[in-house]
């Protein structure tokens, strides 16, 4: 496909190939100034096919899960759209991406991020959903994106930090033309208003709870404002990527969450999230390997630069944070771990682990739309099931997403009754960290799913 600088214009390839993507993410953002809703009418039609009602006098196309397979018909449903959501599209795209969900709301200044989340009393009767309840509405997604809200965190961290002291008057004498030259810095992507400050742990601890108790298949990616701030040390550099992430010492795990540090420098020199970046790289990485498989020491493409020099030896301690740390080497961008935002404790590593979630994620939401098949075709035969069961996991254990040689040994599936019509299946699966566990229970005429670690 060939695609002009702006994005805009595209030329499609002729003979398109139909690929199903392994690993889809939504993006929540402020809605745009401008839109088109001719452009935009395939995105709109997935809405609608999701069971959204779209009214005809309706020109923000807010609160709808608008899905869009390319950077160019994004942009043009979207036109001169310069926001953190649109440069994190279009980094998806860049990256390897294949489809995107956008839900836009409309935020209060005084209270921005009550768009984007449930409000107390919420519920899906409510006239104006929070944009985080419509992206869980959307069962093929699988990574959450919030760049709107990662520019507005930057704002309030540039706004706490230090004024950087005056450089000295030079010293008279001979200098070359070139010293007096200015460079223009290329500007940072617009941040929607704020009237009150927004820090990453009141944002990240709603999506945890939020993803936790109703999509635990899916993981939000989260670029910390790490580095905005030049002047400051690397001991206090850590300390406050770890504040932002936990808001104290002591807070809370966040296992629904992978977050980044620190920013970064686009190619043309432009603050950019890397958010955008990772999960186009992951979701192409689950179309040629696997959606288990991990990108970290990959150089990640588009040419970015980290914003801040993590050194070495600070490097072990954001792992031992929880921190997905972002590194320039060989003359590329480099995710140094790819982890969630867990502790470093006894036992963390079987929480902390990326690719596993994303394994058992990708599991549940195959089993669901497989379970919901079934229950469609009033097919629920057990043995029937149980096959189909060994035969998905024996590919799994073929591609090397389980422990022990043979499937036997990675997955132990355990049918059961529900009452006197309904059946269930617990299945144990043994990946490379943990033993988790996926339940599937039929009963009634329908069908209901949950994940977990083993006991």
């Amino acid at each position: 496909m060939l695609i002009s600088p702006d994005h805009r214009i595209s030329l499609a390839d002729r003979s398109p190939v139909p690929v199903t993507p392994e690993l889809e993410a939504v993006f929540i953002g402020a809605a745009a100034a401008t839109v088109d809703a001719d452009a935009a009418a395939d995105a709109i039609a997935a809405a609608v096919q999701l069971g959204f009602p779209v009214e005809a006098a309706d020109t923000t196309l807010t609160s709808l899960p608008l899905c869009f397979t390319s950077a160019a018909s994004f942009a043009a449903s979207f036109p001169d759209d310069t926001s953190w959501l649109a440069l994190a599209v279009r980094d998806y795209f860049d990256a390897g991406g294949l489809r995107a969900w956008v839900v836009r709301v409309v935020p209060d200044p005084a209270a921005p991020t009550d768009a984007y989340f449930r409000r107390a009393g919420f519920s899906l009767a409510a006239q104006t959903p929070s944009g985080i309840d419509v992206a869980m509405q959307v069962p093929s997604a699988g990574l959450l994106l919030l760049p709107d809200l990662e520019g507005l965190c930057v704002a309030t961290a540039v706004a706490a930090a230090p004024a950087l002291p005056s450089a000295p008057s030079p010293i008279p004498g001979f200098r070359p033309i070139s010293e007096f030259s200015v460079a223009t810095a290329a500007p940072a992507p617009a941040s929607p208003a704020a009237a009150v400050a927004v820090t990453p742990n009141q944002v990240l601890t709603r999506a945890n709870a939020a993803l936790a108790g109703t999509r635990p298949d899916m993981l939000c990616l989260f670029a910390l404002p790490v580095g905005a701030d030049e002047s400051l040390s690397t001991a206090t550099l850590l300390q406050r990527a770890s504040s932002y992430l936990y808001g104290t010492a002591t807070g809370p795990d966040l296992p629904q969450v992978q977050s980044f540090a620190p920013l970064a420098r686009g190619a043309d020199g432009a603050l950019v999230s890397p958010s955008g970046l990772v999960a186009g790289t992951l979701a192409a990485s689950a179309q040629t390997d696997g959606v288990w498989r991990s990108i970290a020491g990959k150089a990640l493409p588009l040419g970015y630069t980290p914003l801040r020099r993590i050194e070495s030896a600070a490097l072990d301690r954001m792992r031992r944070a929880g921190i997905s740390s972002l590194r320039y080497d060989s003359g590329s961008l480099v995710l140094d771990d790819d982890i969630l935002a867990v502790k470093a404790a006894p036992g963390s590593a079987a929480r902390g682990s990326a690719g596993t979630r994303r394994l058992m994620g990708w599991l549940l939401r195959n089993l669901r739309r497989f379970g919901e098949q079934l229950v469609f075709e009033n097919v629920l035969d057990g043995g029937l099931v149980e096959m189909v069961l060994l035969d998905l996991f024996t590919t799994l254990q073929q591609r090397g997403a389980l422990n022990g040689r043979q499937v036997a040994d990675a997955v132990r599936i355990t049918p059961g009754r529900t009452g006197d019509t309904g059946i269930q299946f617990d299945i144990a699966i043994d990946t490379a960290y943990a033993l988790e566990t996926i339940q599937l229970r039929f009963q009634d005429g329908g069908l209901s799913t949950s994940l977990g670690a083993a006991a």
